[in-house]
Parts: C-alpha cells; sequence; structure tokens
C-alpha cells in the first residue's frame, strides 16, 4: 500500500492566455477516507483520497478544454487554515473548485517531460478557481475571500515539492519522488 506518482497530460496552458470562461463540471467529486493514508501522514493532508477520476470542462480565449483530477490524489478538502475556518470551511460549495485548484498546484510534478513549479501555471490555477466557484454559485463575497487567499498566501504551497501527493491500497509501500519534474 503506499504512495504513486502519475505520469500526467500536461493540464496547463501554453503562457500568453487572457480568458478562461464556460465552465462545468463534468462529473461527481466522489472522495473517501483510507485509514492508512491518513496515518501514515503529517497534519490534515490526507483526509480523503479521490477515488474516481474528477473531470471539468471550461474555455480557454474560447477553445474548449477539459482537465482530469486523477483518481488517487490525496486532499484536506479546501486547504483552509484553522484560523479562519469560521469565514470559509474546508467543505462548501466552493470545494469541488478547490479539488480541482489543489490538483493544478500538484500537477507540476507529474507532467510528462518536467515543467517545474511556474509562476504563470500558479496564476492559471488560481484564476480557474475562481471560475470554478462563480460556476458552482458561490457566493460573491466568499469568492473573493477565497481567491484573495489564494493568490496572497499560496505560492509556498504550490512550490514546494510534494512527494506524497497520490495514494492507492496496491501501490509500493514506499514514498515515490518523481523525477519527471525539473
Amino acid at each position: 500500500m503506499g504512495y504513486f506518482a502519475p505520469a500526467l497530460e500536461n493540464p496547463y496552458p501554453s503562457s500568453g492566455w487572457e480568458k478562461i470562461s464556460d465552465f462545468e463540471y463534468l462529473t461527481p467529486l466522489r472522495l473517501y477516507r483510507d485509514v492508512q493514508a491518513v496515518l501514515v501522514r503529517d497534519g490534515e493532508d490526507a483526509d480523503y483520497v479521490v477515488s474516481d477520476d474528477y473531470r471539468v470542462r471550461y474555455r480557454l480565449d474560447g477553445e474548449p478544454r477539459e482537465i482530469t483530477v486523477p483518481a488517487g490524489m490525496l486532499t484536506d478538502l479546501a486547504s483552509v487554515p484553522r484560523i479562519a475556518r469560521w469565514l470559509v470551511d474546508r467543505v462548501g460549495p466552493h470545494l469541488e473548485a478547490a479539488i480541482v485548484h489543489d490538483f493544478l498546484y500538484i500537477a507540476w510534478q507529474d507532467v510528462v517531460g518536467g515543467r517545474g513549479a511556474r509562476e504563470e501555471d500558479r496564476r492559471f490555477a488560481d484564476e480557474l478557481m475562481r471560475v470554478a466557484m462563480e460556476s458552482a454559485k458561490v457566493g460573491a463575497t466568499s469568492r473573493s475571500v477565497i481567491h484573495r487567499a489564494v493568490k496572497s498566501f499560496g505560492r509556498p504551497a504550490y512550490q514546494e515539492p510534494n512527494e506524497r501527493r497520490y495514494w492507492r491500497p496496491d501501490a509500493p509501500a514506499t514514498p515515490v519522488v518523481s523525477d519527471r519534474a525539473a
């Protein structure tokens, strides 16, 4: 049982994009708790595992695109510090957008051919989350607070490599460190 690192198609757009629109959720978000994953993680990072591929679609500068969050991604739901949970909880209408955002914050580590943590990819992740929350009818105030928080405080979480980002019971028991990221 353990961690694995999937080989991913690049979910990030080329540089120079301008507008994300027409966001839609294509599949239901399904999560489960795996007691072994929870026991071997530090903090809240392993509260849940994405159980099935989770797909979304959007338009980028008018062109249709899709993102698939792979089954096995570990998540702490919406990454809200305890001190701020009186304002925004880890679960709510923003959860599905947060899962896609969390995936985009770690996917650079597994893109085939390597990619590295690029600031334009982080900007894309933050903006996609904003548009996804709008599609989910998250209130304007909550949406603004969440979006400003990830833009202001998300950089360390984005840039920090995370060797324990995917879990499946039949994966090797030792942590996998991806050598695909440059």
